[in-house]
């Protein structure tokens, strides 16, 4: 195997975004967020997958990812959305490749109406309101200063106006209702256009806040924020494996890695493996002190990490799995049923999100459900 291995199921994943269109509202267009290269799953045959499953609305976050998307998806039909906005001398680029960008500030509406002016074109665009998360986006009292803008005549079409949940994975926080309310107040000024304000758990709050389209991102992948809000119609869509080097004995009290931080209290037999923090396996996930210890699977069976994570290695403890296991092993699972992407995140104390993005690029992304460079 050499390098540590994705086998990222796109049936799954199809399965998840099926589901999750069936959670939405009624006559509500269920679009895909895909930005950081599909979670660091591979935009291009994810969203190749999503495509065959019905969705034609992609979100990514900057111009060239879009474009790589486009250049994709050239012969099907489909809306790909940037969240991070147009600066001026980009706009003959969306225009070409048919994109659509978030506006997020006045001067980016100033842009898009001098060109779509200069052009006598009508490049359309999705107006992003902020409601609480002081990130992107116009605040609310922009708005009413924008009253020339906001009707379907004038140079700057909408497509979609659209905000951001902060706090939509804690259900029953207060800023959820309070975002819903802003949101609702200040869309009923543009109600020609479209509105958007569920993320993936969003879409699991209640119906009220789907609006004409949900956004869903880490659900698609079979996760979410917060285990405990786990639906369980969602299907893993990530399993992560490397390589077995190779398999020793070690004696009571011999030490195991960097700062000798594990030391044997009876003889063991110790399974090295090849992966370690340079592809995104986390140091965290060895804390004897703090009882947070990954386990791997060989054969189904769980072996806990000891030692120190290495930059190229980690070491599990098997002495508990049978020999003739061992002896047929080649690899050992790191994100699977006995271990998986939430848990390792919780004892990474991380989310579920940058352990995928934080996936390197030495992985092999290895797809089953697609066939010659596109979803099967």
């Amino acid at each position: 195997m050499g390098a540590s291995q994705l086998n990222i199921n796109l049936n799954a994943l199809k399965s998840n975004y099926q589901y999750l269109d069936s959670c939405s509202a009624p006559r509500c267009i269920t679009a895909a967020a895909v930005k950081a290269d599909g979670y660091g799953l591979g935009m291009v045959p994810v969203s190749h997958a999503l495509y065959d499953s019905g969705c034609r609305h992609f979100f990514v976050a900057q111009l060239d990812e879009a474009v790589t998307l486009r250049q994709s998806l050239v012969e099907k039909p489909s809306h790909i959305f940037v969240l991070e906005g147009p600066k001026a001398n980009e706009l003959t680029e969306y225009q070409a490749f048919k994109l659509t960008p978030v506006i997020n500030t006045t001067e980016q509406i100033e842009h898009l109406v001098n060109f779509n002016r200069a052009n006598s074109s009508s490049l359309p665009s999705a107006l992003h309101i902020d409601t609480a998360m002081s990130r992107l986006g116009l605040a609310p009292n922009e708005i009413q200063r924008l009253e020339e803008h906001l009707n379907p005549g004038s140079p700057l079409p909408l497509c979609l106006v659209m905000s951001h949940l902060a706090c939509a994975d804690s259900p029953l926080h207060s800023l959820n209702a309070e975002q819903l309310n802003m949101f609702s107040t200040l869309a009923t000024q543009i109600e020609y256009a479209p509105k958007s304000l569920a993320n993936s758990a969003g879409i699991f709050l209640a119906e009220r806040y789907h609006f004409d389209l949900t956004r869903p991102g880490i659900s698609l992948y079979g996760a979410m924020t917060d285990p405990a809000t786990k639906d369980k119609q969602l299907k893993p869509v990530l399993n992560w494996q490397a390589e077995i080097l190779q398999i020793r004995d070690i004696d009571k009290g011999q030490s195991v890695g960097y700062g000798a931080e594990f030391a044997a209290e009876a003889a063991m037999k110790l399974a090295t493996i090849g992966v370690g923090y340079a592809d995104g396996y986390a140091r965290a996930l060895f804390q004897p002190e703090r009882n947070k210890i990954a386990l791997v699977g060989i054969g189904g069976h769980a072996a806990p990490l000891v030692g120190r994570v290495s930059m190229d290695l980690i070491v599990a403890d098997v002495s508990k799995i049978p020999e003739q296991i061992l002896q047929k092993a080649e690899h050992a699972d790191l994100i699977w049923s006995g271990y998986p992407l939430e848990r390792m995140a919780m004892d990474s104390q991380t989310i579920a999100y940058e352990v995928m993005t934080g996936l390197g690029v030495r992985a092999k992304r290895h797809y089953d459900g697609i066939q010659s460079g596109t979803a099967a």
